[in-house]
């Protein structure tokens, strides 16, 4: 559900995902169409293919299946299921730089004259950028730039107020900016 607020009696990623490792392959239907539309989103932006990003999809919860007894309950879901989201990326690049193919549409908002190796470096770059980030900040940067959650929604979530929540957002682009050349063209926190 895309930034929407899920009903109170709706249990959470967090339950869900636990529930799925102890084997209630209903709760995995649950999790798959509750993530579709958004996660499907992220790769048609990062793949230019609807087709490749149905592909990424499908492996993504393969992999979430793969690794469902060392999920941890109580780190959140969506941070971690982004996560391999975008190691399903890197990887999918790199298979296209080795077998020399030509995507289709751009992989992201760069300069044409910029080379797979350089997006690579890039891309890889900013997930050692993300793992340097507390995993609060993780969650508030990948829920509300790639998961499209409001601050207020997100503040409700951790505890806190929606402006501490704006400015722990705000802190952590500042420090990938920082560290990664490409993430100054990223959108500002303001949400």
């Amino acid at each position: 559900m895309s930034g929407a607020k899920r009903p109170l009696l709706e249990p959470s990623d967090e339950t869900l995902m636990a529930r799925y490792a102890d084997g209630d392959a209903v709760a995995f239907d649950t999790l798959f169409r509750r993530h579709e539309s958004r996660v499907h989103a992220f790769f048609v932006r990062h793949t230019g293919s609807r087709d490749r990003a149905q592909d990424l999809y499908q492996e993504l919860f393969l992999r979430i299946h793969r690794a469902r007894n060392r999920y941890d309950p109580e780190r959140p879901f969506a941070p971690w299921l982004f996560q391999i989201a975008h190691r399903l990326v890197v990887d999918d690049r790199r298979r296209a730089y080795r077998a020399h193919e030509v995507p289709l549409g751009p992989l992201e908002p760069r300069a044409e004259t910029a080379s797979s190796e350089d997006r690579l470096g890039d891309c890889e770059a900013l997930a050692r950028s993300l793992a340097s980030l507390s995993g609060e900040e993780q969650q508030i940067l990948l829920s509300s730039k790639l998961g499209g959650v409001g601050y207020p929604e997100l503040a409700l979530r951790l505890g806190r107020s929606a402006e501490a929540v704006r400015k722990i957002a705000s802190r952590a682009m500042q420090r990938l900016r920082a560290e990664v050349p490409f993430a100054a063209t990223m959108p500002s926190a303001g949400r």
